[in-house]
């Protein structure tokens, strides 16, 4: 297998579990969802930066190919 495989799996499985964990918290309403998490986040200067460095990160390794 090559790397390029296993990182796609990787992706993958990631994605999965999060949409999992995402219809898991709107379904019981134990766990924050995603827009609730960011939101939290977002309320405060280390969490917009933490927010901002999360897409910039994403914007570097998956858009600017």
């Amino acid at each position: 297998m090559s790397g390029t495989a296993v990182s796609a799996t990787v992706v993958v499985v990631l994605l999965v579990s999060g949409l999992a964990l995402e219809a898991s918290a709107r379904r019981r309403g134990v766990p924050a969802t995603a827009s609730q998490a960011v939101g939290a986040a977002m309320r405060s200067t280390p969490g917009r930066v933490a927010v901002l460095l999360a897409w910039a990160w994403l914007g570097v390794h998956f858009l600017a190919r």
